[in-house]
């Protein structure tokens, strides 16, 4: 199995360095790229030979903020996926930072096992969105509404098939695995995620399921 790739951008030089010794105690882990802000973070991103799977990166940073980094790393290096590690446990911060691009969110005194679930999950299906994450967004939510609108506010319209792949990736399935239920390549799948991309205006799939959760498509259940 791959190891799964991790980059850790956070200025607290002990919960940093407490952070990858804990990840290091995982096997399925390889901690690639340390840095105390956003900026050095990219430096080194720009230098290395190959990039993270994961990136844990804090929203309190000086020089480069968790906001800014989130926003260079959708922007310069798209297949790294963002998880926000942060004091902040507020549904703003939450909403904010899954809407712009953030494939999870955890508070740092999480448990060690929802950390390694939510950096699995994130690298194996594209997010992972825990209790909190899923009632900030539908706080936020307008279910009433029933015309499906895309970021920029303007109508939208999907198939059939594209709202039963819609759902099917929230079930956290794999472009392999819907393709085999569906009878159809991952190829073919990968085509309606791309499209479901490019009318719903979403970055990632962690913005598909947050589409599909505030226009009542999905009910994520715990």
């Amino acid at each position: 199995m791959e190891k799964i790739r991790i980059a850790i951008a956070d200025d607290q030089t002990l919960f940093r360095e407490g952070l990858v010794n804990l990840l290091k105690t995982n096997p399925d882990f390889e901690i690639v790229a340390e840095a105390e802000n956003g900026k050095i973070m990219l430096g080194k991103m720009a230098a290395a030979a190959v990039l993270p799977h994961i990136a844990l990166v804090d929203l309190n940073m000086p020089e480069m903020n968790g906001v800014e980094l989130n926003a260079a790393l959708r922007k310069q290096y798209p297949t790294v996926k963002v998880i926000i590690l942060s004091v902040h446990g507020e549904e703003r911060y939450m909403s904010k930072m899954i809407e712009a691009g953030a494939c999870g969110y955890l508070k740092k005194n999480c448990e060690k096992d929802e950390l390694f679930a939510t950096i699995t999950n994130t690298f194996n299906v594209g997010f992972y969105f825990n209790t909190e994450i899923v009632n900030a967004m539908r706080n936020t939510a307008h279910h009433s509404e029933r015309v499906l609108k895309n970021l920029n506010n303007i109508p939208i319209a999907l198939t059939s098939r594209e709202l039963l792949i819609l759902k099917m990736i929230c079930e956290e399935n794999t472009n392999a695995e819907i393709g085999e239920k569906l009878f159809i390549s991952a190829r073919t799948v990968d085509g309606h995620r791309t499209n479901l991309l490019a009318k719903t205006g979403c970055k990632n799939t962690a913005g598909l399921v947050i589409f599909a959760i505030k226009h009542g498509i999905f009910e994520i259940q715990f």
